[in-house]
């Protein structure tokens, strides 16, 4: 799996998440109230719409577009029949946030 350097551990002071482009897809990286980070694609599968600019409530969000509803830790879709929004591998080396160039396998 190959790596790429995308934020730092103190970009996320104040912030639950940041948005980024890799490879042109939406990707968010996420920090737990315990300090760990996720990383998930996060454009709705519906019509590619970006999900950071819907309604939180906790892990999920709901895309404005059509409200299609998203558990952003888990990637599924809450309440349609849709592919879940796909994780990608991350990893925190001496405060440096790496993510995987592609989406995680399984």
């Amino acid at each position: 799996m190959q790596y790429i350097k995308i934020a730092r551990v103190d970009d996320f002071k104040g912030a639950r998440f940041r948005k980024f482009k890799v490879l042109a897809r939406n990707v968010a990286i996420f920090r737990e109230p315990d300090g760990s980070f996720f990383a998930t694609e996060i454009s709705c599968k519906h019509q590619n719409w970006d999900l950071t600019t819907g309604k939180f409530d906790g892990d999920c969000v709901t895309c404005p577009r059509h409200g299609w509803k998203y558990n952003v830790k888990t990637g599924e879709c809450l309440n349609h029949d849709s592919t879940p929004l796909r994780r990608y591998g991350l990893k925190v080396e001496e405060g440096v946030i790496f993510i995987t160039t592609t989406p995680a396998e399984g």
